[in-house]
């Protein structure tokens, strides 16, 4: 009886994680299978990933258990790694700011590798204070670093995942987001975005094109036609190539370009069928989940983007989710952050 005790006790502790991962994986899958426009999909891939690796290691597959080892590797390097990532933050930054107009977008990763750097001082200067209360701030700012990491590994992971889910899927109809004109010239950020969807419109089997933006105070004309324009001189056919032109942000783009297409297929909308949104790479997840919420039947695909422009633009895509949830998150960032630091103060005290 009393070695058959350890021996259920051993079974209990192995049978327990792979029960659970094995039911994270099946909600995991079955979510994303369902509706692949949810954020929260991102954190249930990510949960599940560590759970299979712990599991792996458990079973004693993959030898030791990787995700243990992983988590230890990236402790041992996460200095080097982290004054890495800040050096090229700050040199893409610097880039970044030549190439484009100053602004607090386009500042993103210049900004960061910058927080990175002084994050890194701070630790230097807790070090050498000794004070129980910097500690504790340290330690809170650490904290809250992790939590947003976890965050933007998630965030990024499952936007990848997301692109390569909808890669194939039949469509009816194609938007292309406008991203702004040089006066009534298109620029090659959305001349990449109209060949994209030139290029999606005729693999798809879709039957309508539509080019979506209306007239910034400083374009000469709505962008939508412009748009429309370039794509019939670059071989579009005229007569499925829509313009939607009274759109100011992308709410509007991906609203009225819908209410455009279910007007041409009669009362109601009959027959619209699935549709298409294409944007740069950067914003086709964030595309998705806003057009879930407004209840357009789209899915989005990306066109490429210049490298040097990618960082900062993720990171300002990640912000604006960040924003977008930002009672969850302040609720959620308040649970990580304080609860430890204030245990190691009252255990000081």
């Amino acid at each position: 009886m009393s070695e058959s005790l350890p021996f259920a006790l051993v079974a209990l502790l192995v049978a327990a994680p792979l029960l659970l991962t094995a039911v994270v994986c099946w909600v995991t899958a079955r979510r994303i299978r369902r509706e692949p426009r949810r954020l929260s999909n991102a954190y249930w891939l990510l949960a599940a990933a560590l759970l299979l690796g712990n599991a792996l290691g458990v079973l004693g597959i993959v030898g030791t258990n990787p995700v243990v080892a992983t988590v230890g590797l990236l402790l041992v390097l996460s200095p080097l790694l982290a004054l890495v990532f800040a050096a090229f933050l700050i040199a893409n930054g610097v880039v970044m700011l030549r190439r484009e107009r100053v602004s607090a977008g386009n500042s993103l990763s210049l900004l960061l590798g910058l927080l990175i750097v002084a994050l890194f001082a701070f630790s230097a200067s807790v070090l050498l204070a000794g004070s129980l209360w910097l500690r504790a701030v340290w330690l809170v700012c650490v904290l809250a670093v992790l939590f947003l990491s976890f965050q933007f590994v998630a965030f990024l992971g499952y936007a990848r995942l997301y692109t390569w889910l909808v890669r194939d899927q039949p469509v009816e109809w194609v938007v292309v987001l406008g991203s702004g004109l040089r006066g009534s010239e298109v620029p090659p950020l959305l001349a990449s975005r109209i060949r994209k969807g030139m290029a999606e419109f005729a693999r798809r089997g879709a039957r309508t094109l539509v080019m979506s933006g209306g007239r910034g105070d400083d374009e000469q004309l709505p962008e939508g036609e412009a748009m429309r324009r370039w794509a019939v001189d670059h071989g579009a056919d005229a007569d499925v190539v829509r313009a939607e032109t009274a759109s100011r942000n992308t709410e509007q783009n991906l609203r009225f370009s819908d209410a455009l297409v279910r007007g041409e297929r009669g009362p109601g909308g009959a027959g619209t069928g699935t549709g298409l949104i294409v944007t740069s790479d950067y914003h086709v997840f964030r595309a998705s989940l806003l057009a879930r919420r407004l209840g357009v039947d789209a899915q989005a695909v990306g066109a490429p983007t210049a490298g040097y422009y990618w960082p900062s633009a993720v990171l300002r895509e990640f912000v604006a989710l960040l924003r977008e949830y930002r009672v969850i998150n302040a609720v959620l960032l308040l649970v990580v952050a304080l609860p430890l630091p204030l245990v190691v103060v009252l255990a000081a005290s």
